[in-house]
């Protein structure tokens, strides 16, 4: 295990470092924080738009995250040798294929937390939808404060340190996001005092919870990919992935109780109706703990039975 979590280590920070990665975070978080300006003549249907976009960014941020990081530490070290010069000392190639998958899935955790808190302060800042809407102005001032100085922190560890931009902004980023997300959690929109963490909604930091098993089992299915495929290759796969994963419910889930040639696909694809609480929270349905542990089962479950595909297709090739 020690050497499955140095290659873990190696693979998480490659892939922080990566330009592709503060970029997909960096526009993933402009989004969901800009999302109210497109939601202001919705007719008071801001909130639930603002929701449903945050919800899909993460969705969209992670497929690409995914594929992108995968092929990075997986494709390109075995096209460069140097996977082959990991497992000469020795190392087995299951361990090598585990320790990948934990650095990128450590990587894609670190992205959903920056998006959980950005989408949970959006929400709670509320949506511009007529004149007498009040708004979060504090906590605005604070987020957009905070961003400027992660790109100000970067640049000072860039310029005097040569430290890579891409991780050190997306450290300071979870610093300062974090100390601004807990910091206003005494206060409401009229900076008086209430109950710690009471004026953000808790639904909405569970769906994002329950999202993230979604992007594990991409993670997972871009792992498998890019043992065998290219960068090109692993992104229509993962999109493939993600496609039958949305609209499984819909195509075969109606069919399933009825036909057995519609169960058995249905059982077997992936389906990430079940992460998605976007209806939930539109509803204002609470949204249960036990539900979103069920639904993390699930999808860890899932992305295992890919990463065990994974291994065995990394370790019949081979590699020279």
């Amino acid at each position: 295990m020690l050497k499955v979590l140095t290659i873990a280590g190696n693979a998480f920070r490659e892939t922080v470092r990566q330009p592709v990665y503060c970029v997909v975070v960096g526009i993933a978080i402009a989004g969901i924080a800009l999302s109210p300006s497109f939601a202001t003549f919705t007719l008071m249907e801001g909130e639930k738009l603002v929701q449903d976009m945050g919800l899909s960014t993460m969705l969209l941020a992670g497929l690409l995250l995914a594929a992108l990081s995968a092929s990075h530490v997986m494709t390109e070290e075995i096209r460069g040798r140097t996977a082959l010069m990991v497992m000469a000392r020795p190392v087995s190639r299951w361990s090598f294929v585990l320790g990948k998958f934990l650095g990128v899935a450590l990587a894609q955790l670190v992205a959903a937390y920056l998006l959980t808190l950005v989408l949970a302060m959006t929400v709670r800042i509320g949506v511009p939808e007529a004149a007498y809407t009040k708004l979060d102005n504090a906590l605005m001032g604070a987020e957009a404060g905070a961003v400027a100085l992660t790109v100000l922190v970067a640049l000072a560890a860039n310029f005097f340190f040569d430290k890579p931009f891409p991780s050190s902004a997306v450290f300071a980023a979870l610093v300062l996001l974090t100390a601004v997300f807990f910091g206003f959690g005494f206060t409401d929109k009229e900076l008086a005092a209430v109950p710690y963490l009471s004026a953000y909604r808790a639904d909405v930091v569970k769906a994002c919870a329950a999202m993230f098993p979604t992007v594990l089992v991409l993670t997972a299915a871009a792992v498998a990919c890019a043992t065998r495929l290219s960068l090109v290759g692993s992104i229509v796969c993962c999109s493939l992935a993600y496609v039958v994963g949305l609209f499984n419910e819909y195509v075969l889930g109606r069919y399933a109780a009825t036909s057995v040639l519609a169960a058995v696909p249905y059982a077997v694809l992936p389906n990430f109706q079940v992460f998605w609480m976007g209806d939930a929270l539109s509803a204002e349905t609470p949204i249960p703990l036990g539900y979103v542990a069920l639904a993390a089962g699930y999808g860890v479950t899932y992305a295992a039975a890919l990463l065990f595909l994974a291994m065995f297709l990394f370790e019949s090739r081979e590699i020279q």
